[in-house]
Protein backbone atom coordinates (compact mmCIF):
# COMPACT_ATOMS: atom_id res chain seq x y z
CA UNK A 1 0.00 0.00 0.00
CA UNK A 2 2.99 2.01 0.93
CA UNK A 3 4.04 2.03 -2.58
CA UNK A 4 1.32 2.46 -4.21
CA UNK A 5 0.59 5.61 -1.92
CA UNK A 6 4.01 6.73 -3.19
CA UNK A 7 3.19 5.39 -6.60
CA UNK A 8 0.29 7.77 -6.66
CA UNK A 9 2.43 10.65 -5.43
CA UNK A 10 4.74 10.49 -8.08
CA UNK A 11 2.17 10.22 -10.44
CA UNK A 12 0.82 13.62 -9.12
CA UNK A 13 4.75 15.31 -9.57
CA UNK A 14 4.89 14.24 -13.06
CA UNK A 15 1.21 15.75 -13.94
CA UNK A 16 2.40 19.44 -12.27
CA UNK A 17 3.83 22.03 -14.89
CA UNK A 18 7.02 23.55 -14.28
CA UNK A 19 5.03 26.70 -13.37
CA UNK A 20 1.73 27.17 -12.85
CA UNK A 21 0.02 30.33 -11.92
CA UNK A 22 -3.18 32.40 -12.89
CA UNK A 23 -2.45 35.82 -14.56
CA UNK A 24 -5.87 37.96 -13.09
CA UNK A 25 -7.53 39.61 -16.31
CA UNK A 26 -9.92 42.30 -13.54
CA UNK A 27 -11.46 42.94 -10.65
CA UNK A 28 -15.37 43.75 -11.02
CA UNK A 29 -16.87 45.30 -8.08
CA UNK A 30 -20.48 45.33 -6.89
CA UNK A 31 -22.80 47.47 -4.79
CA UNK A 32 -24.01 45.85 -1.27
CA UNK A 33 -26.19 42.65 -2.07
CA UNK A 34 -26.54 43.42 -5.93
CA UNK A 35 -25.63 41.08 -8.45
CA UNK A 36 -26.26 43.58 -11.04
CA UNK A 37 -23.21 45.22 -13.12
CA UNK A 38 -23.14 48.70 -13.24
CA UNK A 39 -21.87 51.03 -16.53
CA UNK A 40 -18.42 50.55 -15.07
CA UNK A 41 -18.23 46.91 -14.48
CA UNK A 42 -19.61 46.51 -17.79
CA UNK A 43 -17.38 48.32 -19.37
CA UNK A 44 -14.76 46.55 -17.91
CA UNK A 45 -16.26 43.36 -18.69
CA UNK A 46 -15.55 44.56 -22.28
CA UNK A 47 -12.01 45.38 -21.61
CA UNK A 48 -11.72 41.77 -20.38
CA UNK A 49 -13.70 39.99 -23.85
CA UNK A 50 -10.86 42.22 -26.02
CA UNK A 51 -8.02 40.20 -24.39
CA UNK A 52 -9.82 37.23 -24.05
CA UNK A 53 -9.83 37.73 -28.07
CA UNK A 54 -6.21 38.39 -27.88
CA UNK A 55 -5.04 35.34 -25.37
CA UNK A 56 -4.45 32.19 -27.08
CA UNK A 57 -7.18 29.73 -26.26
CA UNK A 58 -5.70 26.88 -24.36
CA UNK A 59 -5.99 29.20 -21.24
CA UNK A 60 -9.07 29.11 -19.79
CA UNK A 61 -10.97 31.43 -17.95
CA UNK A 62 -11.98 31.58 -14.59
CA UNK A 63 -14.41 33.46 -12.71
CA UNK A 64 -15.11 33.45 -9.19
CA UNK A 65 -17.52 35.75 -7.44
CA UNK A 66 -17.07 36.83 -3.69
CA UNK A 67 -18.83 38.90 -1.11
CA UNK A 68 -18.16 40.99 2.25
CA UNK A 69 -19.27 39.74 5.68
CA UNK A 70 -22.05 40.87 6.09
CA UNK A 71 -24.63 37.81 6.16
CA UNK A 72 -24.59 34.20 5.95
CA UNK A 73 -22.15 31.47 4.69
CA UNK A 74 -25.30 29.76 2.44
CA UNK A 75 -26.68 33.32 1.18
CA UNK A 76 -23.58 35.00 0.17
CA UNK A 77 -22.09 31.58 -1.56
CA UNK A 78 -25.30 32.53 -3.53
CA UNK A 79 -25.09 35.47 -4.32
CA UNK A 80 -20.93 35.38 -5.30
CA UNK A 81 -22.25 32.54 -7.34
CA UNK A 82 -25.05 34.66 -9.06
CA UNK A 83 -22.23 37.58 -9.52
CA UNK A 84 -19.71 35.16 -11.12
CA UNK A 85 -23.03 33.91 -13.56
CA UNK A 86 -23.73 37.22 -14.58
CA UNK A 87 -20.49 38.12 -15.29
CA UNK A 88 -20.17 35.18 -17.31
CA UNK A 89 -23.11 35.84 -19.14
CA UNK A 90 -21.66 39.40 -19.80
CA UNK A 91 -18.66 38.06 -21.39
CA UNK A 92 -20.76 35.87 -23.53
CA UNK A 93 -22.51 38.69 -24.84
CA UNK A 94 -19.56 40.42 -25.39
CA UNK A 95 -18.06 37.73 -27.77
CA UNK A 96 -16.31 35.47 -25.25
CA UNK A 97 -17.18 31.90 -26.60
CA UNK A 98 -18.84 29.55 -24.01
CA UNK A 99 -16.09 27.37 -24.77
CA UNK A 100 -13.36 29.89 -23.52
CA UNK A 101 -15.09 29.98 -19.68
CA UNK A 102 -13.67 27.07 -18.02
CA UNK A 103 -15.05 27.63 -14.40
CA UNK A 104 -17.96 29.70 -13.20
CA UNK A 105 -18.05 29.59 -8.96
CA UNK A 106 -18.58 31.23 -5.69
CA UNK A 107 -16.02 31.28 -2.68
CA UNK A 108 -18.83 33.48 -0.76
CA UNK A 109 -17.57 35.82 1.76
CA UNK A 110 -14.37 33.04 2.48
CA UNK A 111 -11.52 35.00 0.55
CA UNK A 112 -12.17 38.05 1.67
CA UNK A 113 -9.64 41.09 0.87
CA UNK A 114 -10.22 43.60 3.41
CA UNK A 115 -10.63 41.36 6.73
CA UNK A 116 -13.80 43.08 8.46
CA UNK A 117 -17.44 42.07 9.52
CA UNK A 118 -19.17 44.97 8.15
CA UNK A 119 -19.68 46.35 4.89
CA UNK A 120 -16.68 46.94 2.25
CA UNK A 121 -17.12 47.49 -1.52
CA UNK A 122 -13.68 45.50 -2.08
CA UNK A 123 -14.68 42.33 -0.91
CA UNK A 124 -17.98 42.33 -2.81
CA UNK A 125 -15.78 41.22 -6.51
CA UNK A 126 -15.66 39.15 -9.25
CA UNK A 127 -12.14 37.98 -10.29
CA UNK A 128 -11.55 37.19 -13.80
CA UNK A 129 -8.12 35.18 -14.21
CA UNK A 130 -6.57 32.83 -16.99
CA UNK A 131 -6.11 29.71 -15.31
CA UNK A 132 -2.49 28.10 -16.12
CA UNK A 133 -2.94 25.14 -13.69
CA UNK A 134 -3.82 23.22 -16.48
CA UNK A 135 -1.60 19.70 -16.38
CA UNK A 136 -2.10 19.89 -12.42
CA UNK A 137 -5.38 17.80 -12.35
CA UNK A 138 -8.46 18.85 -15.06
CA UNK A 139 -10.35 16.36 -12.76
CA UNK A 140 -10.61 14.75 -9.58
CA UNK A 141 -12.21 11.35 -11.41
CA UNK A 142 -7.96 11.84 -12.58
CA UNK A 143 -7.01 10.40 -9.22
CA UNK A 144 -6.52 6.75 -9.77
CA UNK A 145 -8.34 6.17 -6.23
CA UNK A 146 -9.97 2.73 -5.06
CA UNK A 147 -12.23 1.95 -2.61
CA UNK A 148 -9.73 -0.95 -1.57
CA UNK A 149 -7.42 2.04 -1.26
CA UNK A 150 -9.16 4.02 0.97
CA UNK A 151 -7.20 3.13 4.87
CA UNK A 152 -5.38 4.64 7.86
CA UNK A 153 -2.49 5.45 5.49
CA UNK A 154 -4.72 7.38 3.28
CA UNK A 155 -6.43 9.34 6.20
CA UNK A 156 -2.98 10.53 7.81
CA UNK A 157 -2.41 11.96 4.06
CA UNK A 158 -5.55 14.38 3.93
CA UNK A 159 -4.71 15.04 7.58
CA UNK A 160 -1.03 15.93 6.28
CA UNK A 161 -2.67 17.99 3.06
CA UNK A 162 -5.18 19.74 5.14
CA UNK A 163 -2.73 20.87 7.34
CA UNK A 164 -0.08 22.14 4.28
CA UNK A 165 -3.39 23.93 2.55
CA UNK A 166 -4.25 25.77 6.25
CA UNK A 167 -0.52 27.19 6.06
CA UNK A 168 -0.46 27.92 2.62
CA UNK A 169 -3.87 30.04 2.65
CA UNK A 170 -2.98 31.69 6.21
CA UNK A 171 0.49 33.18 4.07
CA UNK A 172 -0.95 33.82 1.18
CA UNK A 173 -3.96 35.72 3.16
CA UNK A 174 -1.57 37.73 4.65
CA UNK A 175 -0.43 39.47 1.50
CA UNK A 176 -3.74 40.41 0.43
CA UNK A 177 -3.70 39.12 -3.05
CA UNK A 178 -6.22 36.81 -5.02
CA UNK A 179 -3.64 34.53 -6.57
CA UNK A 180 -4.37 31.16 -7.98
CA UNK A 181 -2.65 29.45 -5.58
CA UNK A 182 -4.35 31.23 -2.65
CA UNK A 183 -7.69 29.69 -4.43
CA UNK A 184 -6.14 26.51 -4.71
CA UNK A 185 -5.13 26.20 -1.31
CA UNK A 186 -8.69 27.84 -0.06
CA UNK A 187 -10.10 24.50 -2.14
CA UNK A 188 -7.66 22.14 -0.88
CA UNK A 189 -8.76 22.94 2.96
CA UNK A 190 -12.17 22.64 1.95
CA UNK A 191 -11.85 19.04 -0.03
CA UNK A 192 -9.17 17.52 2.50
CA UNK A 193 -11.34 18.99 5.81
CA UNK A 194 -14.45 17.26 4.35
CA UNK A 195 -12.64 13.95 3.58
CA UNK A 196 -10.90 13.90 6.59
CA UNK A 197 -14.91 13.84 8.04
CA UNK A 198 -16.62 10.95 6.36
CA UNK A 199 -16.11 7.05 7.72
CA UNK A 200 -12.87 4.79 6.07
CA UNK A 201 -16.68 2.97 4.45
CA UNK A 202 -18.95 5.79 3.66
CA UNK A 203 -19.17 6.46 -0.34
CA UNK A 204 -18.55 9.96 -0.31
CA UNK A 205 -15.01 9.46 1.40
CA UNK A 206 -13.42 8.33 -2.09
CA UNK A 207 -14.77 10.82 -4.09
CA UNK A 208 -13.82 13.93 -1.50
CA UNK A 209 -10.30 12.23 -1.09
CA UNK A 210 -9.98 12.10 -4.79
CA UNK A 211 -11.04 16.21 -4.51
CA UNK A 212 -8.63 16.46 -1.85
CA UNK A 213 -5.71 15.02 -4.17
CA UNK A 214 -6.62 17.32 -7.38
CA UNK A 215 -7.07 20.48 -4.87
CA UNK A 216 -3.82 19.77 -3.63
CA UNK A 217 -2.01 19.18 -6.69
CA UNK A 218 -3.56 22.04 -7.98
CA UNK A 219 -2.01 24.68 -5.01
CA UNK A 220 0.99 23.13 -5.61
CA UNK A 221 1.19 23.81 -9.23
CA UNK A 222 -0.22 27.15 -8.64
CA UNK A 223 2.55 27.62 -6.02
CA UNK A 224 4.84 26.57 -8.64
CA UNK A 225 6.27 23.77 -6.97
Amino acid sequence: MQRLLRLIGLLWLAMLPALASAQDLATINFDFDSDQLDAQALAEVERIAERLRETPSYRPTVVVGHTDAVGGFAYNDNLGLRRARNTAAALEAAGVPVSRIETVESRGKRDLLVQVATRERANRRVTVTLDQALAACRSYRQIPLEQAQINELLQNDLIQRTAEAVSVEARLRSSGRNTAAYQMAGAAVEDCGTAQGFGMTQPSKREYAQRCLCSSARMQAALGQ
